[in-house]
C-alpha cells in the first residue's frame, strides 16, 4: 500500500493549518504548545507536529506526537490525534496507519513498541489499549447558553449544591502567583487524599506544576476554601475556545461546605466570560472505562450533555513484543 507524504511543521505552519484548513477544532493536546509541556516532563520527548499529504499534495491530516520512555517499552502518543482534513474512509485510515508505522519504527534512538492514537474507525491492525489511559464519554457544558440556562440544565442535586455553596463562606479564586509553592503546599496533599479515597492513581507533583508553568495562559489554577484553607481545587485548560477541567481534588471537609460545587460553578461562569464555548469535565465512566465511576456522579450533575469521544487505539509497531506486554498486564490484573 502507498503511504502518505510526511513533512514536519513549524509552530507557525501548524497555527496556519489549524486556523484555516481543518474542519475540526484542534485540541490543546495536539498543539506544539502541549509539546512544550511534554518536553518538560521526565521520560517524555516531543517528536514534533507533522503534515500528511496524499500523492496529489492534498492535505490528509496533521498530528503531534510524543515519545514516552517507559521501562523498556517505549511508545508514542498522538493524544486526541491525528486530525483529518475530512472524514476518512477505511482506506485512508489504513494508509495513515501504514504511514505512521513506517515513520516511527525507529525514532530518537528508540524502537517504540506501539503508537497510541485516536481513529474514527477500527481496522484490523488497531487494538484497544491494554492500559486504559483515556475515556469514551465525557460531560460538556455549553457555554454559549446564558448562565440561567446553564443552571437550568443541571440536575436538581447539582443546582441544590450550587445554592447550598452560596450560603457558606467558601470563596473561589484563581491563583496566579507562586504557583509551584502554592500547589505543593495547599493542593497536592488534597489530591493525594482524593486519590486514596476514590481509588485512582496520580502523577508526580512535578507534572502538575510543569503543566501550569509551561502552558502559560492556556492553564489556570482555581481554588475554593476559606481565607487560610484550601478545600477544593482545579487545574483548567483553554485552547481554541474550548475549556477543560484537567485535574482536581477536594478534601473530605469540602463536602460540608459544598466547596466543589462552588468551585466549578465559578469556573463555568469565568470560562464563559472569557469567551470559551464549552467546558469539558474530561471523562466519565463509559462502556470501557468503569474505573471512572467514582467521579461520574459528580460531573453529570453539571450537565445532561453526555458526549461520545472517538476511540483510542494502539497501533503495534512490534507485534510480538506488544502481545507479550499486553498478556502480562492482563494477567497481573487478573491476579489482583
Amino acid at each position: 500500500m502507498n503511504t502518505l507524504a510526511i513533512s514536519k511543521l513549524s509552530k507557525s505552519q501548524f497555527a496556519k493549518l489549524e486556523q484555516s484548513i481543518l474542519p475540526v477544532v484542534v485540541p490543546l493536546e495536539q498543539s506544539p504548545t502541549w509539546g512544550m509541556f511534554d518536553d518538560a516532563i521526565d521520560n517524555r520527548t516531543f517528536l514534533g507536529s507533522f503534515r500528511y499529504d496524499d500523492e496529489d499534495g492534498k492535505l490528509v491530516a496533521i498530528g503531534s506526537a510524543t515519545l514516552y520512555h517507559n521501562k523498556g517499552r517505549d511508545w508514542i502518543w498522538f493524544k486526541h490525534g491525528p486530525l483529518f482534513a475530512s472524514v476518512p474512509n477505511s482506506e485512508t485510515v489504513q494508509k495513515m496507519c501504514a504511514t505512521l508505522k513506517q515513520q516511527f519504527t525507529s525514532v530518537d534512538n528508540s524502537k517504540p513498541v506501539f503508537i497510541r492514537l485516536t481513529m474514527p474507525t477500527k481496522i484490523g491492525r488497531l487494538k484497544l489499549p491494554y492500559e486504559h489511559t483515556m475515556y469514551d464519554q465525557t460531560v460538556v457544558v455549553d457555554l454559549t447558553l446564558s448562565e440561567g440556562d446553564i443552571l437550568a440544565g443541571m440536575s436538581q442535586s447539582g443546582r441544590r449544591g450550587v445554592r447550598s455553596a452560596a450560603k457558606t463562606n467558601v470563596k473561589v479564586c484563581e491563583v496566579t502567583n507562586d504557583i509551584t509553592t502554592f500547589f505543593m503546599a495547599k493542593c497536592f496533599p488534597i489530591l493525594q487524599e482524593t486519590a486514596e479515597r476514590d481509588g485512582f492513581g496520580i502523577h508526580p507533583l512535578a507534572l502538575y506544576t510543569s503543566l501550569l508553568e509551561t502552558l502559560g495562559d492556556c492553564a489556570r489554577l482555581y481554588v475554593a476554601g476559606s481565607s487560610d484553607e484550601v478545600l477544593a481545587w482545579a487545574i483548567t485548560t483553554e485552547y481554541n475556545d474550548q475549556a477543560m477541567y484537567y485535574y482536581g481534588g477536594s478534601s473530605a471537609k469540602a463536602r460540608d461546605s459544598f466547596a466543589a460545587y462552588a468551585l466549578h460553578w465559578e469556573i463555568i461562569k469565568d470560562m464563559k466570560s472569557r469567551g470559551n464555548k464549552s467546558y469539558d469535565f474530561m471523562g466519565i465512566a463509559g462502556k470501557n472505562y468503569e474505573g471512572l465511576k467514582n467521579v461520574t456522579q459528580f460531573k453529570i450533575k453539571f450537565s445532561k450533555n453526555i458526549v461520545d469521544v472517538p476511540f483510542t487505539y494502539d497501533l503495534p509497531l512490534r507485534p510480538l513484543r506488544y502481545k507479550t506486554l499486553s498478556g502480562a498486564i492482563k494477567l497481573k490484573r487478573t491476579l489482583k
